[in-house]
């Protein structure tokens, strides 16, 4: 579901031991470090105003030589350049979500050695494993993603959103204004020069991201055009296997059930949205599916999620919600659904919607339609497929070129 290591909602768990075995075995494995650079965590107690810093925690290190390895083990192919070590940390900032105080965090990796040749926001893909936030960070994302781009010399900022990392909160799933506050009070603390990390503050930013994080980064693209003041400039936007006509098309699309984690996706949404728009669960839900979202989606339960859910997800669902989706009829979720999709809209910075075309977590029609409906508009948006690649294997395509992209566009090439 989410992660450069993982190609399904399975996970590719030798994979990851095998990187974690070597890198340790070369004795270049992170330092861990847990010096506070700013704040105090008793103020995770006492509610601040957005984009507050309560804590900026040194992870460790990462020399070149293991984001070389990492990324060669992962199978990113083309290679990517890697000519730095960096440093990554855990950013923990207040923000809100529907008007209430929420503690959230983040990544920050800064490249060792050099002036940050720009600033990239990662947007994570779909993650059910509170222990893998990106914060943390882990191999199968928060690395990899580190050593492609501030392994490259960009300082990377990653938010791990509402429900994740710090956050015990139900995931804020494929829901804007959440996804949208919390972006952008780190954007903010970014323009403000990440708590002393970056000597020259950023003005502007590249966003990327993966799966949810295809979908998140083209509402914020949007929303960073469309704000009178918004915190920075958006340079380009490259998703990768984005999610952007919901109601259309991903949802239609997930309950087919082609994939292992559809029923992770759906249950996620169904979740999210009735907790942020104060709907009782079990009315697009069985009461027996909405015992199993609850019990199965708070966090803790990482891949076993498969486990727990059921293979065909319109099991989960009520009848009366699968016959409305089916007819175009009314209810409560597919007006959610419409409320936060990103698809007719026209974005002026360059836009990449990459995607693999074999994909069944996230149907191409998804990017191939935002382009044509973009294009329509006048929006500058090219729908990129990588080749004949699944979900997880798209981004293991797309990285590659992503980073060659923003490498062009910061050198003015």
């Amino acid at each position: 579901m989410t992660g450069l290591f993982r190609d399904d909602a399975r996970g590719t768990i030798g994979r990851r031991a095998v990187v974690g075995a070597l890198i340790g075995a070369a004795g270049l494995a992170v330092a861990s470090g847990c010096a506070e650079r700013e704040g105090d965590n008793r103020l995770a107690t006492r509610p601040r105003p957005p984009g507050t810093i309560v804590s900026l925690v040194r992870l460790g290190w990462y020399p070149t030589l293991v984001n070389q390895m990492v990324l060669g083990l992962a199978k990113v192919v083309p290679s990517i350049p890697v000519d730095h070590a960096f440093t990554p940390y855990r950013l923990t900032y207040w923000s809100s979500t529907n008007g209430a105080p929420v503690l959230v965090s983040a990544l920050v990796s800064i490249p060792n050695g050099t002036a940050p040749r720009g600033l990239v926001l990662w947007m994570h893909g779909t993650n059910p494993d509170r222990t893998q936030s990106i914060s943390r960070p882990s191999l199968q994302e928060g690395v990899a993603i580190s050593a492609a781009f501030a392994g490259g010399g960009y300082a990377v900022i990653a938010p791990d959103l509402l429900g994740l990392g710090v956050s015990h909160a139900p995931q804020a799933y494929l829901y804007n204004p959440s996804t949208l506050s919390v972006t952008f009070d780190l954007l903010e603390i970014a323009a403000r020069g990440l708590g002393g990390l970056l000597s020259v503050p950023e003005k502007s930013v590249f966003v990327a991201g993966f799966s949810q994080g295809g979908h998140d980064a083209a509402i914020l693209h949007r929303a960073l055009e469309q704000e009178k003041q918004p915190p920075m400039r958006v340079r380009a936007t490259a998703a990768v296997a984005g999610a952007y006509d919901l109601v259309g098309l991903s949802i239609p699309f997930a309950l087919q059930g082609r994939s292992a984690g559809s029923s992770v996706y759906l249950g996620l949404a169904a979740q999210s949205w009735a907790t942020y728009y104060g709907h009782a669960l079990d009315t697009v839900l069985t009461g027996p599916g909405a015992k199993l979202v609850r019990q199965a989606l708070n966090g803790s339960h990482g891949a076993d999620v498969l486990k727990l859910l059921p293979r065909n997800p319109r099991d989960m669902f009520r009848t009366d919600f699968l016959n409305a989706e089916a007819t175009g009829g009314k209810h409560w979720f597919l007006d959610a659904a419409r409320a936060n999709g990103v698809l007719d809209w026209a974005p002026q910075a360059p836009f990449h919607a990459y995607f693999g075309t074999k994909d069944v977590d996230v149907t191409p029609n998804d990017s191939l339609a935002f382009a044509k409906s973009a294009g329509h508009r006048g929006g500058n948006v090219q729908a990129l497929p990588v080749g004949p690649y699944g979900h997880g294997e798209s981004v293991l395509h797309a990285v590659p070129l992503i980073r060659r992209w923003f490498d062009e566009l910061s050198s003015g090439t």
